[in-house]
């Protein structure tokens, strides 16, 4: 069976599913929690390992992709754009699955390496076996003459961009969002976009665009605190550095950039000769199931 990209797949054909039924499994890191007086379990996955079904039926999954890495310069004066988040898949709209009695590979996609040069910086997508895969996130905008913003992969949120005109683009914004425009004379580049918000713009050729907002998913996972993953890295600049988006890293004027810490989260871009831009968080698996 193919991958299938966004949404809901049946893991396999079969010809009696009471959809009322919801599954057991183990794997990843377990908790027990309560969304709106429900009771479940949540399996978190942080790394590469196997669910492991002992009993069928339905599955509640929330993905979210590596976030790409920031840009750097290649000169004293070029700046590199923010990394885009990577797709957030299962939080607007709920996305249950159906898994039969087994083992089911868990990928967790790694955030995108920063960059002073041409390359595409994007974060790598996050799986649950062949079903569901959340796009890695647009690779921060390179320090270049030809400098560009790379759109993330299968809806991940863009890059920002290091040259006007050159924004990084989101694949499908139900799952993220636009990367930031920058300047025309290089020397500030554009924010991320987060799964909230896209990347802003630089502003005066001197200061970074802000990285697009993060999303708080603490009522999906029952946490009693936000939890805001999927940002956007503010771009970087010669004056001031982009702000960072809820739950992101702002963007530097100097040295390398910051390296994203929430999942799925966009590397700050930085600003100078021979600078690195920050790398991008990896990606995550949540897994739930009522009880």
């Amino acid at each position: 069976m193919t991958r299938s990209y966004m949404g809901y797949v049946s893991s396999q054909t079969t010809s009696t599913v009471n959809i009322m039924d919801y599954g057991v499994a183990t794997g990843g890191s377990s908790s027990s929690i309560t969304v709106s007086g429900q009771a479940y379990t949540l399996l978190t996955f942080s790394s590469d390992d196997n669910l492991v079904v002992s009993k069928a039926g339905l599955f509640d999954v929330m993905l979210v992709g590596g976030g790409g890495g920031g840009g750097g310069g290649q000169s004293s004066a070029l700046a590199g754009g923010g990394g885009g988040a990577g797709a957030l898949v299962g939080y607007a709209a709920t996305t249950t699955i159906y898994l039969a009695a087994g083992t089911v590979a868990i990928d967790i996609g790694a955030g995108g390496s920063g960059i002073s040069s041409i390359g595409d910086s994007s974060g790598v997508a996050s799986y649950i076996g062949s079903i569901i895969s959340a796009a890695g996130g647009g690779g921060g905008g390179t320090s270049s003459n030809n400098a560009a913003g790379y759109s993330g992969f299968s809806g991940g949120s863009g890059g920002g961009s290091a040259m006007s005109g050159r924004v990084g683009a989101s694949v499908d914004e139900t799952f993220g969002n636009d990367g930031g425009d920058g300047s025309g004379n290089l020397t500030a580049g554009g924010g991320g976009g987060g799964y909230a918000s896209a990347g802003g713009n630089q502003s005066g050729n001197n200061t970074g665009g802000a990285g697009g907002n993060g999303q708080d998913i603490s009522s999906w996972i029952g946490a009693g605190s936000a939890d805001n993953i999927a940002a956007g890295g503010g771009g970087g600049a010669s004056t001031t550095g982009g702000a960072a988006g809820t739950g992101g890293v702002a963007g530097k004027t100097s040295g390398t950039g910051n390296n994203a810490t929430t999942a799925g989260s966009g590397g700050g871009g930085t600003y100078g000769a021979g600078t690195t831009g920050g790398n991008g968080a990896a990606g995550k698996v949540w897994v739930r199931f009522k009880v």
